[in-house]
């Protein structure tokens, strides 16, 4: 066997020491109840953690709770050095009171992390900016819970600009900013707020102060495209339209930087901007976009059938309504046998390797 310690004797170990400590500042504090020792709310934070990780949530937040009140009373003596602390606390102990089902205390407790995080900011700006990022981003969670979308997405935009805010030091925190927008975007989608969505995409592209890299282009990218269907499948084709032309727009910027990763994004695209250019009347735009993702897609088909030809099908079925809307019945007829026999070779596909 090892000498060393597993990672869970290792947390048993510092449980243990924490609790001690925590005990030994009680005792002092018996002996002197005038005394602040912010070693003891350090303390409890993160006993806090460790019990939360352990399921023992009461628990948890019990020891959060004795740590706001400890860095409260630190900071009534000692803003500027304990306020940063004290919002740091509130925001975690609003998370724990979520984990124990009291939504009205941890919806205060995190209102107060946001007000405090605000003060310290104008006092300590480099010292107390990404917990108020923090701050806002549970925050943003909340709203979202609450169901205040416009408000959800006004404190994501509040989070994004301080974060900005802090250039270069911000690096370490750049994945999870990512993270957090990137699940309210999906958490936007996943209810049909289509415009909020694509809001919280572009605040990720803001996050990039050189440039966003292409993965969030490209998801910036594909949460417009959702949007256009989904605006389209609700009669708003203007809205529908616009939002396919940039998504367009945006598929191109890839391409041009890398052809044969984004060749196939670039002709789902196009299709999508065909059927929403026919739909808005525009039938002869829409024949000339169906055309180039045909041929895009012809281009793939022989690399990854299985990737290509759905989509393809979905815009052969486009281009036979825009033939037909165009007057060229004869030319939609024989689009309208390719996508058949496409289909019949997507079935054939899917099959033989029906794991993919």
């Amino acid at each position: 066997m090892s000498s060393h310690q597993s990672p869970d004797a290792d947390a048993d170990a510092e449980f243990e020491r924490l609790l001690a400590v925590v005990a030994e500042f009680r005792r002092r504090i018996e002996a002197d109840p005038e005394s602040l020792f912010p070693a003891h709310a350090d303390s409890l934070v993160r006993l806090g953690g460790l019990l939360a990780g352990r399921g023992e949530a009461a628990a948890a937040a019990a020891a959060l709770a004795e740590a706001v009140e400890l860095f409260r009373a630190m900071a009534e003596v000692d803003p500027g050095a304990f306020r940063v602390h004290l919002a740091s606390a509130l925001n975690s102990l609003s998370n724990r009171l979520d984990d124990v089902a009291d939504r009205d205390g941890a919806r205060s407790a995190c209102d107060q992390a946001v007000a405090e995080a605000r003060l310290a900011v104008e006092a300590r700006p480099d010292q107390a900016r990404f917990v108020l990022v923090s701050c806002l981003i549970n925050l943003a969670g909340k709203r979202l819970r609450d169901g205040d979308i416009g408000g959800c997405l006004d404190v994501l935009a509040e989070a994004v600009e301080v974060f900005r805010a802090g250039g270069a030091a911000g690096t370490p925190y750049l994945g999870s900013m990512v993270e957090a927008l990137h699940r309210a975007a999906m958490a936007f989608s996943e209810i049909g707020r289509w415009g909020e969505a694509v809001d919280t995409r572009r605040l990720m592209i803001g996050l990039f102060a050189d440039g966003p890299p292409p993965a969030m282009v490209h998801l910036l990218a594909l949460t417009l495209q959702q949007a256009s269907l989904a605006m389209a499948g609700a009669g708003r084709f203007d809205v529908a339209l616009a939002s396919a032309n940039e998504a367009v727009d945006l598929a191109r910027l890839l391409f041009d930087k890398d052809a044969a990763e984004y060749r196939l994004f670039l002709a789902q695209a196009l299709g999508n901007q065909a059927g929403r250019r026919h739909q808005a009347g525009d039938s002869a735009s829409g024949l000339d976009a169906a055309l180039e993702a045909v041929n895009l897609f012809h281009e793939v088909v022989g690399k990854d059938p299985v990737a290509a030809v759905p989509s393809m099908i979905l815009t052969l079925g486009s281009l036979s309504e825009i033939l037909t809307g165009l007057g060229m019945a004869g030319q939609a007829a024989i689009v309208d046998e390719q996508r058949h026999q496409l289909q019949q070779t997507l079935d054939v596909l899917t099959r033989s390797d029906p794991g993919r």
